[in-house]
């Protein structure tokens, strides 16, 4: 006896299809991911997946005629009450020591990241814990009778351990060189010309202080940049803008000038932080928008056009205005 089936509902049709498709899906394959991270990764909030556009900078011809308003911004944020509300104010606590007043200003430029406000409370309560006298504590410093000093230390990417290596690595530095001028002015392979041995310095510098052995730390790894990763490497040409630059004119005092013989005014190149990044994209000094070592040199390459013995103390002009909040306009019209 044959039996003939009853045609398919709509129903047992709609789920024939569901199963189909489920089967389908189920055999596609799925891209391989690295371990640890996630198939799908969003970016974070408030950041964008677009690279800075690079724009076309602004002529020399333009900045020559505008060096004179550039001038007096200098003379107008370039003066005592700047010391007050910027973590420079922490080494010059301890000015009347040359040597005393270098180390701190080491150790308080790499943890100059942040806001202001905090990373002068964060540093001072810092060099607290070495009863303010930081040199004779770093030339006595026992890690092992020391480290519980700093254990309870954390500061955005740095922690308690960080520190310890930091104090011992300075520590040989010191009895090894005297000063960090030294250290720095011996990292610089010789014959190497004028125009590179800033660079140079740098690197030699951070490869002689972190030296074979250092940890695999974040915290380790965001204070110490390297020139050769390309990064402008903002907090040490501001430690280097702090040594090198000699404010003659008591008026305008803010540079220690400590430094005499590892680099001139003329070499440095300028702290690359938000705010000059911010007036850069406004005022086109470079044709780039990225934060790199390029980037500074390009902005550093406009300012020794207006002043080459002395480019860094336009920073003075460009931070203060940006921290006033006021309109980048505002330069471009005092344009004669």
């Amino acid at each position: 006896m044959t039996t003939t089936k009853a045609p398919p509902t709509p129903q047992a049709k709609s789920k024939t299809k569901a199963k189909a498709g489920q089967s389908a899906n189920a055999q596609k394959p799925i891209a391989p991911t690295k371990k640890g991270v996630k198939a799908t990764q969003k970016t974070p909030p408030g950041k964008s997946t677009v690279p800075p556009k690079a724009v076309k900078a602004r002529s020399r011809e333009e900045w020559l005629a505008l060096a004179p308003c550039m001038d007096a911004l200098v003379a107008q944020y370039k003066v005592p009450a700047y010391i007050g509300s910027d973590p420079i104010q922490i080494p010059y606590r301890f000015a009347d020591n040359p040597r005393t007043c270098e180390l701190v200003a080491f150790i308080t430029a790499l943890l100059s990241y942040g806001r202001r406000d905090l990373i002068i409370e964060t540093v001072t309560n810092l060099f607290r814990l070495t009863d303010n006298d930081p040199l004779n504590f770093l030339e006595s410093f026992d890690p092992k009778r020391d480290a519980r000093l700093f254990q309870h230390f954390v500061y955005r990417f740095n922690k308690g351990p960080d520190l310890v290596f930091l104090w011992q690595r300075l520590q040989w530095a010191y009895r090894e060189y005297g000063s960090l001028e030294n250290l720095f002015t011996t990292s610089i392979p010789e014959y190497t010309p004028q125009v590179d041995r800033l660079k140079a310095g740098i690197a030699g510098f951070t490869n002689a202080l972190l030296g074979n052995e250092a940890p695999r730390s974040y915290g380790l790894k965001f204070l110490f940049a390297h020139p050769d990763k390309g990064g402008a490497c903002k907090r040490f040409n501001m430690f280097l803008r702090w040594m090198v630059r000699q404010d003659l004119e008591p008026v305008g005092k803010v540079d220690f000038g400590l430094w005499q013989t590892a680099l001139k005014p003329g070499d440095l190149l300028v702290p690359l932080d938000t705010h000059i990044m911010k007036m850069n994209r406004h005022l086109r000094l470079s044709g780039r928008a990225d934060g790199s070592w390029q980037t500074a040199e390009e902005i550093t390459d406009i300012f020794r056009l207006l002043c080459p013995e002395d480019p860094v103390k336009y920073d003075y002009a460009l931070f203060g205005f940006s921290l006033d909040k006021r309109s980048p306009e505002e330069i471009l019209a005092m344009r004669p």
